[in-house]
């Protein structure tokens, strides 16, 4: 079946699956929200940025959580690995309940016992999120950075005992 040019949205099939309508302000009011919980390690404040049966899909790790529940295990997993990661959004774009957001990824990959970053293991790099609202929260998430450019940042020897503990090799 062929989509006839009143079923697409500026020539392009409507992929959000939504037709939810959500303020602009609003939308930058949960990121923000995310993304300050996040940093600070509050794992209830990350988690209330998502719907309970929210999608989130880490392309990079090949990881796919549905839930709450799930999320919660990825971001547990996430932060042993790093214990001092940071997201720093660059740019927001927003289309309707749809967001793309352009930012750096930062971390350690070991930190001292008072959680400072021991100097030699800190990382930055780019990275991108892809996101759906509904409700006023997000429903759907994608985040894709390339899985290499950490261990080339810091030096392989320095992250492969962690990388083999995830499962990533």
């Amino acid at each position: 079946m062929t989509d006839k040019p009143d079923d697409l949205n500026n020539g392009m099939p409507n992929i959000s699956g939504t037709n939810d309508t959500i303020d602009r302000a609003e939308i930058h009011q949960v990121l923000g929200a995310y993304y300050s919980a996040f940093n600070r390690m509050d794992k209830k404040g990350v988690l209330e940025a998502f719907t309970e049966d929210a999608d989130f899909i880490d392309l990079s790790m090949g990881r796919s959580m549905k839930g709450r529940s799930e999320l919660a295990g990825f971001i547990d997993d996430t932060w042993s690995l790093s214990p001092y990661f940071r997201l720093e959004p660059e740019e927001v774009l927003i289309d309707g309940s749809n967001v793309a957001v352009r930012l750096f990824m930062s971390g350690a990959a070991k930190v001292d016992p008072s959680g400072v970053p021991k100097e030699g293991y800190l990382w930055r790099i780019p990275s991108t999120s892809f996101l759906r609202f509904h409700d006023g929260k997000i429903d759907w998430k994608a985040d894709c950075w390339n899985a290499l450019a950490i261990p080339k940042q810091i030096g392989w020897l320095k992250v492969l005992p962690s990388m083999i503990r995830s499962g990533l090799t």
